[in-house]
């Protein structure tokens, strides 16, 4: 597969059925204000683009790369769509110091040898500063080493156990392990007598791994449904998956919304969405997907990393402001704000730096990010000098509800008791005072 380069303002790439169909910004064009989105002065209640000036940086580009997995079911560039809508919005504002952020983003195919190319060219060919909006099922394994190496951190939305578990990578996700745990962690306060887990095949063995020590704490039953992508027969997968969670049983679903209709379409064709209690990671947590599948109304219960979206804090607000002008066909969802997350930190690492901004010195900013505050995020985001990173540590439940997304439960931390990792993380929180 040919790599595709693509920079801020060029046409984007499809982001899959559900997401086209929605009607994008849901009013968030009401609540721009007058003149330049992003344009002000920043204050705990309006959060505004980089310097905030309303005027276009029009200086030496500061160049920033993304790489993001493209296959078939699976679209995750709209992670850094929403960068690169970010880091425009930036440059409309003045940029940094009057530079304009080039924002270069690659599409990978799920090829170990293609994913180490891309990287490459970005550091070696393209030199960028730095690397933001990374999303694959296997490019932080196969890059994390080589980002060491040329002594990068890459800001993302992560999904792999390499993105969580090495140097490389400060994710501002949880990514599909955490958020399926705390989804079962939903549904077991809720009494159910079994849990079914499907994910992508690819990434199964990670992102449900923790499943078989959580039922057993909870003494329940499990399975899990390890899922070839794309989906051919989901009616077949879901009447198995139906039978083996059982009375008082649960499912949960861990795909994006390219593939997660096929087995909601097929509960509402079979009745039996009231046969089991419903579950889901992030992604499906969006507009579009709550408009078209009403028939789960209270019913399904999605683990959400970042804020609901109706949310009316100032990074949510400027989230959707900057959604409404510069990707209004692109539907307010998770993934979204992931993208805005990861551009602003990057953008808040860049204003930092003293001097000439060169890989050395953003990559060392990005190092001393600490305490970094946001409505979109249960606690602060924060990097650190740490063998690995899961900044996003506790999050919200939500549903859907008459067309829209709703908060069912506030924020709530991941279990210490089943991934050690998540316990050594809050040790550190504390011992490096990462969060206020």
């Amino acid at each position: 597969m040919r790599s595709r380069k693509v920079t801020a303002g060029v046409a984007l790439v499809a982001v899959g059925t559900i997401v086209l169909a929605a009607v994008a910004a849901m009013g968030a064009g009401a609540k721009t204000s007058a003149g330049v989105v992003g344009s002000g002065k920043a204050s705990a209640t309006k959060a505004v683009c980089g310097m905030g000036t309303g005027k276009k940086a029009t200086g030496a580009p500061i160049k920033i790369g993304a790489l993001n997995m493209l296959i078939p079911g699976v679209d995750f560039t709209t992670v850094a769509k929403l960068a690169a809508a970010y880091f425009q919005c930036v440059n409309d504002n003045g940029g940094i110091n009057g530079r304009p952020i080039q924002y270069i983003q690659y599409t990978e195919d799920l090829n170990p040898s293609h994913e180490a190319a891309l990287a490459r060219k970005l550091v070696e060919s393209d030199k960028v500063v730095g690397i933001v909006g990374n999303t694959s099922f296997a490019e932080c394994g196969t890059n994390w080493k080589y980002y060491q190496s040329k002594g990068f951190i890459v800001i993302g939305a992560g999904v792999q156990a390499e993105c969580y578990s090495t140097p490389s990578f400060a994710e501002v996700n949880m990514g599909p392990r955490y958020s399926n745990m705390n989804a079962a962690q939903y549904l077991i306060s809720k009494g159910v007598k079994s849990i079914v887990i499907a994910s992508p095949s690819t990434l199964s063995a990670y992102a449900d791994g923790f499943l078989p020590k959580m039922a057993k704490q909870a003494g329940i039953s499990y399975k899990i449904y390890p899922t070839v992508l794309p989906v051919t027969d989901a009616n077949s997968q879901l009447t198995s998956m139906v039978q083996a969670a059982g009375d008082h049983g649960a499912i949960i679903l861990d795909f994006t919304p390219d593939t997660a209709p096929a087995f909601l379409q097929a509960a509402i064709s079979q009745g039996v969405v009231d046969k089991v209690m419903w579950g889901s990671s992030t992604p499906i947590a969006n507009a579009a997907m709550a408009q078209q599948f009403g028939a789960f109304d209270n019913k399904i219960f999605i683990n959400q990393e970042v804020a609901n979206l109706d949310s009316t804090g100032p990074d949510e607000t400027l989230y959707q402001q900057i959604n409404a002008k510069y990707t209004p066909k692109i539907a307010i969802q998770a993934f979204g704000q992931f993208g805005y997350l990861d551009a602003k930190e990057a953008t808040t690492a860049l204003m930092s730096i003293k001097g000439a901004i060169t890989a050395k010195s953003y990559n060392a900013a990005v190092k001393a990010l600490v305490n970094q505050k946001t409505d979109m995020l249960c606690k602060p985001f924060y990097v650190g000098n740490l063998p690995y990173h899961i900044p996003n540590n506790s999050d919200i439940t939500v549903t859907y509800n008459s067309g829209k997304v709703t908060q069912v439960q506030g924020c709530k931390a991941l279990p210490t008791n089943v991934d050690p990792q998540i316990g050594t993380t809050l040790a550190w929180e504390k011992k490096y005072k990462l969060v206020g």
